[in-house]
């Protein structure tokens, strides 16, 4: 076990690679768990079905926000006719509106099965899809702003050192500021964590920090036709899954499964469908899986491993040996 844990250590503290690649999604239904297939699943009325995506219209990431390393989160409301079109695209809540356009593009080229009522195509109104605009590689860039950056520089210059007392400081001078908007506030606080869990400080303090930065992150409810929508900017979906998938360290450190799994399920939810990036899901999703193992989650611990195997591939590592027969399983236990 504690080779494991070393592991899971050193891959926490690893930076994704800096690849320029861009990724993007839109998705018309909202995620309410991690793997799908773990969901109690309804019987299927195959005359009465909502409208099925069959083809993602064209993307193209706007080259002014490439050029200024740009992300944001668009909400488009549309409809769909009978025949699958989209139509009456529109924005209704924008991070940044220079990803508008891409995003209506992307809506109104995309291709869909209608829905049907009694077996019959019917008109879809008030449908809502979400864009997530990521530059690859930009993973741990929250877009604070230039005093943000500036402590964050010093934090890893300080890391670099040995020398953490001098941004540390800088960090709770911030911190004491009565004017911080909630982001910010949220940033800090999940930046001084993750510095005070490189330099190995308490696990209490840690688990502190970051409880109280979830207290700030940024949640939007948009309105739209069918009643309202949540929505996160980028930056806070970026701090509620690596602040989320430290907690879920701290938690899986003590042994408490209950909690590893609800913050590390709810930390890989956060991003899931946004093309987020990282090597650290690769150790968050390992620990989610012997969290859920040791519930008797068999389904939940399975896909978890089964997430880990394909990751430890992409960033050419090996799947612990340790956990092939507890893979084994609870694969046979679903």
């Amino acid at each position: 076990m504690k080779k494991l844990l070393l592991l899971f250590s050193l891959l926490l503290a690893t930076n994704a690679s800096a690849h320029t690649e861009l990724t993007r999604t839109g998705e018309l239904i909202e995620h309410t768990h991690i793997f799908n297939q773990c969901e109690t699943k309804e019987k299927i009325d195959t005359l009465n079905q909502p409208p099925v995506r069959l083809k993602l219209g064209a993307f193209k990431y706007p080259r002014k926000a490439q050029q200024r390393g740009l992300e944001g989160v668009v909400l488009v409301e549309f409809d769909v006719d009978v025949g699958g079109k989209v139509i009456n695209p529109k924005v209704i809540w924008s991070e940044n509106e220079v990803f508008n356009p891409s995003a209506l593009k992307t809506v109104s080229s995309s291709i869909y099965k209608p829905a049907l009522e009694n077996g019959k195509p019917i008109l879809s109104k008030g449908l809502t899809q979400k864009h997530t605009f990521l530059l690859e590689g930009n993973e741990n860039n929250l877009n604070l702003g230039k005093t943000f950056n500036n402590v964050l520089r010093d934090v890893k210059s300080g890391l670099r050192t040995g020398k953490v007392e001098k941004p540390i400081k800088k960090l709770d001078s911030l911190l004491a500021r009565k004017n911080l908007d909630e982001i910010t506030r949220a940033s800090l606080l999940y930046l001084k964590a993750s510095s005070l869990y490189r330099v190995e400080a308490p696990n209490e303090e840690i688990k502190n920090l970051l409880i109280e930065s979830k207290q700030h992150y940024e949640e939007k409810i948009v309105q739209c036709a069918r009643g309202s929508v949540s929505v996160k900017s980028v930056t806070s979906m970026k701090l509620q899954t690596f602040g989320g998938i430290l907690l879920g360290q701290m938690y899986f450190d003590e042994s408490s499964w209950e909690k590893t799994e609800k913050e590390l399920s709810e930390a890989l939810l956060a991003s899931k469908g946004t093309g987020l990036q990282s090597q650290r899901f690769y150790p968050a999703y390992l620990q989610l899986g012997m969290a859920s193992y040791n519930q008797q989650k068999w389904c939940l611990a399975a896909k978890s491993w089964e997430k880990a195997k394909k990751l430890a591939k992409e960033y050419q590592t090996d799947f612990p040996e340790q956990l092939a027969e507890p893979f084994k399983y609870a694969q046979s236990k679903i």
